[in-house]
Parts: structure tokens; sequence; C-alpha cells
């Protein structure tokens, strides 16, 4: 059975909030974020996305 939790439709924030809050939520500079948003057409995220979309950024490989 699905949790409680994950059926719940999570809120979406723009870019620019995100932004604006990246070391509150995430403990990272807006840097990160821009890089990991960087050639993303997306306008609005939730918090869980824009985590793995810093994960993600904070793995690649640097060539």
């Amino acid at each position: 059975m699905a949790d409680k939790k994950t059926a719940e439709v999570q809120p979406k924030y723009s870019r620019e909030e995100l932004l604006e809050n990246a070391e509150a939520l995430f403990n990272c500079k807006p840097e990160v974020i821009a890089g990991a948003l960087h050639g993303n057409k997306q306008r609005e995220f939730t918090v869980d996305e824009m985590k793995k979309l810093i994960n993600d950024f904070l793995k690649r490989k640097v060539v």
C-alpha cells in the first residue's frame, strides 16, 4: 500500500524562490542550484525534485 505522504501532492516552487532560499532548504549556495538547473526548461519544482537535481549535479563526473 502507498504511504500517505507519497500520495499527497507536494507544492511546487519557482526557480527564483528556490534560488532565494537555497541555503535554508538545501544547505548549498544559489550557484549550485543554478548549475543543477542549467539547460533545464522547467519553471517550477517540488523540494524533492530540486534535491534530486542538486544531488545529480554534484555527483556528475568532471571531464
